[in-house]
C-alpha cells in the first residue's frame, strides 16, 4: 500500500484510438486544408489537435497531428477511421502522400496525467525534462520484449493542464504500466474505460462518437482552441466562421447533475432544450453527472430536474 505521502499519477491506455502515419512532401498541407487548425507552422517533433469538419462546419472527428522528422502520425477515434481515410482520400488530388496503416512503432499509446507527471518521468528515466505544450521528446527505453528502444512522450495537455501520452509499441506500453508502478514515492493509478469515462465528463471533455459527431460543430462543443480564423481555406470553414462572426452558436455542451431521472431528451414545457450525450457511471454518484448539448438561452434559467455545474462546483 502507498503512504499517504505518495504523489498520485494517473494513467489511461485508451482502448478506442487509432494511429496511423502519413508520408509524403505534401501530407502537412492537405490535412491543413481538411482540418480546422493551423498547422501549416508546425515542426517536427510538434503536435497539434485538429478537427476534421464536413462541408456543414459539423465534426467528423477530433484528430490528433504529430509531426515527425520523415512523417506524421496521425491519432483519431477508432470507429471513425474509414470515414477519415474516406474525407482524406476524397480531398487528394494527386498530393505526393502515402498512408501506412499497419505501421509498428507508434501502434498503441499511454496517457499521463495530474500535477505529478513530470516528476515521475524524470525520475523514471533517470531525465531532466520540461516539455512546452506541443512539444515530444525521444526517451531510451530498455524493454524486456524488443531490447534498447525509443518510446516518444508528447505533451498534449488536453484532458488535464499536465497531460501526456507516450506513443510506442502495444507490448511497450503494457511493459511501462507495470515499470511506473514499480517507481518508488509515486502512486500510480490506472484508470480503465469507465473510470476514465468519469474523469472526462466531470471536466466538460467532449468525446468521439457522444459529443463529437456530425450533429454538432466545434463551437458548440467548446473546441473553439483548435480553430485557426486566420488560416487559409479548410471543409467547412465558410459555416463555423459565419457561426462565430455573427453569434449563431445555437448550443453548447455543459456538464449537469441529475436532480431526478432524466430521459435523452431534455425537456421545458414540451419544448426540447438539450440532449443527453453522456452519463458517469454508476459507482460515480449513481450516474447523476452528464454531459448535454444545451439550448444557449435556456441556460439561465432554473430547472427543477437538474442543476448546470462549474468544475469547481463537483465536489462541493
Amino acid at each position: 500500500m502507498e503512504s499517504d505521502t505518495s504523489k498520485k499519477v494517473y494513467f489511461h491506455q485508451p482502448s478506442n484510438l487509432s494511429f496511423i502515419t502519413i508520408k509524403g512532401a505534401e501530407a502537412l498541407d492537405l490535412l491543413d486544408r481538411l482540418t480546422t487548425n493551423d498547422l501549416s507552422s508546425i515542426k517536427p517533433m510538434e503536435h497539434i489537435y485538429t478537427i476534421l469538419t464536413s462541408p456543414k462546419g459539423r465534426m467528423i472527428d477530433m484528430l490528433s497531428v504529430l509531426r515527425l522528422d520523415d512523417y506524421i502520425v496521425l491519432g483519431c477515434s477508432k470507429n471513425a477511421l474509414n470515414s477519415v481515410l474516406e474525407w482524406i482520400d476524397f480531398y487528394t488530388f494527386g498530393e505526393d502522400i502515402e498512408i501506412i496503416l499497419d505501421q509498428k512503432d507508434y501502434e498503441s499509446s499511454l496517457v499521463i496525467f495530474g500535477d505529478n507527471s513530470i516528476e515521475l518521468f524524470n525520475k523514471t528515466f533517470d531525465l531532466d525534462m520540461s516539455l512546452l505544450e506541443g512539444k515530444s521528446m525521444y526517451v531510451a527505453f530498455n524493454s524486456l520484449s524488443a531490447g534498447r528502444t525509443k518510446i516518444l512522450i508528447v505533451n498534449k495537455k488536453f484532458y488535464h493542464k499536465n497531460h501526456y501520452e507516450i506513443y510506442s509499441t502495444h507490448d511497450n506500453i503494457q511493459e511501462l504500466v507495470s515499470y511506473f508502478a514499480k517507481t518508488q514515492n509515486f502512486d500510480s493509478i490506472l484508470m480503465n474505460d469507465n473510470n476514465f469515462n468519469d474523469y472526462r465528463i466531470i471536466n466538460n471533455i467532449p468525446a468521439y462518437p457522444s459529443e463529437i459527431n456530425e450533429e454538432y460543430n466545434p463551437l458548440e462543443a467548446g473546441l473553439k482552441k483548435y480553430i485557426s480564423f486566420n488560416k487559409g481555406c479548410y471543409v467547412g470553414q465558410e459555416v463555423i466562421t459565419r457561426l462565430e462572426s455573427y453569434e449563431k452558436v445555437q448550443n453548447k455542451l455543459v456538464l449537469i447533475k441529475a436532480l431526478k431521472p432524466l430521459g435523452p431528451d431534455i425537456t421545458f414545457e414540451d419544448t426540447i432544450i438539450g440532449k443527453i450525450t453522456s452519463h458517469s457511471s454508476d459507482t460515480y454518484h449513481s450516474g447523476a453527472y452528464k454531459l448535454a448539448y444545451m439550448k444557449k438561452k435556456f441556460l439561465n434559467d432554473k430547472n427543477e430536474n437538474f442543476v448546470i455545474h462549474n468544475l469547481d462546483d463537483i465536489n462541493n
